[in-house]
């Protein structure tokens, strides 16, 4: 009986040292999950500006205001160009995001052309207070067996989070525009997105991902709607399901052992 009581209370130390390893996992991969969604959004609604702003001037889209003053360094029409997106460094607000800085675009052709590159730099540029380094250049890669426009998308980008970590991600993703492409209206896009990566998140913690199933990004909607991707850390892989295309933050996340758990995505999680 006296050697019971140790062998209890052991157990019961066990049990928790368990319980604590298992919410440690999950809040690892809860921050993975995170950083790798909010990379995308950022990226995907940072992408969409830049080409909503260069076609307002260029005469492909409707005039969008004085936020980003649009310069070009020759003649508009003119290429290769440099084109300069200055959002001014106290900032401005646009569709209920704010962005403060600069963007530099090295552009050689329309990017209706094959083979044409935008080359982004980032000067001080701040989306919604995550200030983004590095660089990022994308390529018309023509079109596919289905006769859709798709453009690779090479990244290595540093973001600088409020709190003053930092997450690292580099990537080589295809997307491919699957609805909108008609239409100059941007509201309409919608775009399958494919490729893998790699990265270090805000804790620290490196990963690696690849997509299994395109992820569907509506422009009208701040979450991935519909596809999957599998991350892998500490060499051990988990899937994130974003659902069946509705415009909602549930996806489901599948841990190394088979776990199933229902999952909020938090959007721009920092705030």
């Amino acid at each position: 009986m006296f050697f019971l009581v140790p062998a209890m209370l052991l157990f019961g130390l066990f049990i928790q040292s368990c319980q604590k390893d298992n919410e440690t996992r999950t809040i690892v991969e809860q921050v993975v999950a995170e950083d790798i969604v909010a990379h995308n959004d950022l990226s995907e609604q940072i992408e969409t500006d830049v080409d909503a702003s260069i076609d307002a001037f260029t005469g492909a889209a409707e005039d969008r205001g004085d936020c980003p003053t649009v310069t070009f360094a020759q003649p508009k029409g003119t290429w290769p160009n440099t084109i300069t997106l200055d959002y001014s460094d106290a900032g401005c607000t646009k569709n209920g995001n704010t962005f403060k800085g600069k963007i530099v675009i090295s552009q050689s052709n329309p990017m209706n052309l094959l083979g044409a590159t935008r080359s982004f730099t980032f000067q001080n540029f701040y989306f919604e207070n995550v200030k983004f380094e590095g660089s990022k250049t994308v390529t018309n890669a023509g079109l596919n067996a289905a006769g859709q426009t798709y453009f690779t998308v090479a990244v290595n980008e540093t973001l600088l989070y409020p709190s003053g970590a930092q997450a690292v991600y580099s990537s080589s993703r295809t997307r491919t525009q699957i609805e909108g492409a008609s239409t100059a209206a941007k509201a309409d896009d919608v775009w399958s997105i494919t490729g893998a990566a790699s990265g270090t998140n805000r804790n620290g913690v490196s990963y690696s991902l690849t997509i299994t199933s395109p992820l569907i990004k509506k422009i009208g909607c701040p979450w991935i709607a519909q596809g999957t991707l599998e991350f892998t850390v500490n060499n051990k892989t988990r899937s994130l399901d974003f659902g069946d295309g509705t415009c909602d933050k549930d996806a489901t996340l599948t841990l190394p052992d088979g776990t199933v758990k229902s999952v909020k995505i938090r959007h721009f999680w920092w705030r």
